[in-house]
């Protein structure tokens, strides 16, 4: 006990964050369930990584034409709206990971882009997702919208 407290005297803060964190990488890429977790993991993602091995959340992929596919976990009823809000978050995590500092307006996205599965947009906010037939591990992607035409009288 007492050579544990010679060395907690000894490091340094700065040391000890080092240790812990070197620590936790490598317990997190030797564990089956959280290895495909980054890093410097936050709270929110750990509880919905739980969610979804308890059944209770599924991962969905969004598809972005010449970007990495996103990787959104949402609860199994949630609707559209929920699930455009969690794409924004989980954006909002890749941004701060990455040091990004572009503003997104996710309201001139939502309206210019529509999400789709298999072909069927995904257009009612109020919706669940599974009246789209959207379940776990399916991939979903970004559509331009499609600008009605002016009738001209």
């Amino acid at each position: 006990m007492d050579e544990i407290e010679d060395v907690a005297n000894t490091i340094s803060h700065d040391e000890l964050l080092e240790i812990t964190q070197s620590s936790l990488c490598t317990l997190l890429n030797y564990d089956s369930l959280l290895c495909d977790l980054p890093s410097d993991i936050i709270t929110e993602e750990i509880l919905s990584q739980i969610a979804v091995e308890h059944g209770q959340s599924i991962r969905i992929f969004i598809s972005r034409e010449d970007e990495p596919a996103l990787k959104v976990i949402v609860p199994q009823k949630a609707s559209v709206g929920d699930l455009k809000k969690a794409i924004a978050r989980h954006f909002e995590i890749h941004q701060k990971r990455t040091g990004s500092k572009v503003k997104i307006s996710w309201k001139y996205i939502w309206k210019t882009y529509n999400l789709s599965f298999d072909g069927i947009i995904l257009d009612n906010n109020r919706n669940p997702i599974e009246d789209y037939g959207v379940t776990n591990k399916v991939i979903l992607t970004f559509t331009k919208r499609r600008r009605k035409a002016k009738k001209n009288i």
